[in-house]
Parts: C-alpha cells; sequence; structure tokens
C-alpha cells in the first residue's frame, strides 16, 4: 500500500510469481496489478486485481479503509488483473455500485457466474448496470 496523496491510496499488488502475463507475454519481474481508493466524501476503488492476490490486495483496501465503506467500483475492463476480485469486493461490500462502460456490464456473466448470488447482489448488478461511462 502506498499513499499518493491524503485522498487517493494505491492498494495494488506486486506479483513477482507470475512469468507469463495473459499466458503469452514473459514477465521476468512479475506483473504490478494497480488498484486505487479515493477517499473522498465516498469511497471509490478503482480497479480490483488478479485472483491469484485478492488476499493481498484487500488487506490493502482494509488498511486504506479504516472504519469506511466502499461506494463505487470503477471497473476498467474485464480482464482478470482488471476484474478478477469484484466478486470479493462485493462479499464485503454488498451495497457497493459498479460502474464501467456498456461493454463491462456485457461481458459481467463471461467471468462471473451469478445465478447463485443473492438477491441484494442481483439488484446491484441491475442498478449498476445503468452507471455507464
Amino acid at each position: 500500500m502506498e499513499k499518493i496523496t491524503e485522498e487517493i491510496v494505491n492498494i495494488g499488488v506486486n506479483d513477482r510469481d507470475i512469468t507469463l502475463f495473459e499466458g503469452q507475454y514473459e514477465v521476468k519481474k512479475g506483473m504490478a496489478y494497480n488498484s486505487y481508493v479515493i477517499l473522498d466524501e465516498q469511497v471509490v476503488v478503482m480497479d480490483t486485481v488478479d485472483p491469484h492476490v485478492t488476499a493481498e490486495w484487500l488487506k490493502n483496501m482494509e488498511e486504506a479503509l479504516g472504519s469506511r465503506k466502499v461506494d463505487y467500483l470503477v471497473i476498467q475492463h474485464m480482464e482478470p488483473d482488471h476484474g478478477g476480485s469484484i466478486m470479493q469486493l462485493i462479499e464485503r461490500f454488498p451495497d457497493v455500485k459498479l460502474v464501467g462502460n456498456a461493454k463491462t456490464f456485457q461481458m459481467f456473466h463471461q467471468f462471473f457466474d451469478i445465478s447463485s448470488s443473492t438477491a441484494s447482489w442481483r439488484s446491484s448488478l441491475a442498478r449498476s448496470a445503468m452507471t455507464t461511462f
């Protein structure tokens, strides 16, 4: 975790274990998964991280948040390096609003099985699909 300013905290994770990005690009020094918390009147998280490093990311997020909750999650795109930990964030903050573009929400079901999710999650997704860039 790294404080950029009083309001912006880098909660991303460096993955030194990965040797191939997206299964094809050699990364000799690992991969940095960027994710930020913006602490303002409402709290915004910018992207999540690859599922391989979710635990460390959640620890960083909890440290940055203190007692605050996440109001919005901005999803740049659905590939796992940006969206791989979305469900874990939603489990912790079921009222979070998802923000993304129209393609984000069209692709959501390709990455996550929400058929067994709670009613509040389904309702959150329906509301969030209206919040697009």
